[in-house]
């Protein structure tokens, strides 16, 4: 298997975004995994899991737990569709079952909640505004804010107020 960097993760994430035509924020992971003819099922499940990708017939079926709010649900699709992703993409990846790192699937799961393509028109628009944008994009200020940051649209210096 080759190695593969972060940047090649998110281009990997970018692409199956626009395939599925997400074109404007919030971002429809969920058209994603439908793109790849993946059913999701969400049902109520103990705080501490999130999520996981099941089979049924030897197909794979998401499994979300609705209980984690709707940011947790977004970020836990990315994440098991970054699995499938890879396992798509790289010939003999597979699942990583016993791991405790899923790096790979967090890059992809940080692009699909968060592209950079999309965060960098929408900043153009809305003037850098990280609390507008992060609702309009369905994550958390702190997220949007660190996005923002390590693509260079914000300068962060010293302290930063809160009025």
């Amino acid at each position: 298997m080759a190695l593969r960097t972060d940047a090649y993760y998110r281009t990997l994430a970018q692409e199956a975004l626009r395939k599925a035509g997400a074109e404007e924020p919030p971002v429809a992971v969920e058209a994603v995994a439908a793109g790849l003819g993946v059913p999701i099922y969400k049902t109520k499940l103990p705080s501490w899991f999130s999520g996981a990708i099941v089979y049924e017939d030897g197909m794979p079926v998401i499994l979300l737990n609705e209980a984690i709010g709707e940011i947790g649900v977004r970020r836990t699709l990315g994440h098991l569709i970054g699995h499938i992703l890879v396992v798509l993409e790289e010939p003999g990846a597979t699942y990583p079952r016993d791991k405790g790192e899923h790096h790979v699937a967090d890059v992809v799961a940080s692009e699909m909640t968060l592209p950079t393509y999309m965060v960098d028109e929408q900043a153009k628009k809305w003037f850098n505004d990280y609390r507008y944008l992060a609702r309009l994009f369905g994550v958390s200020e702190s997220e949007m804010l660190e996005k923002m940051h390590a693509m260079g649209l914000i300068k962060q210096r010293g302290i930063l107020w809160d009025y």
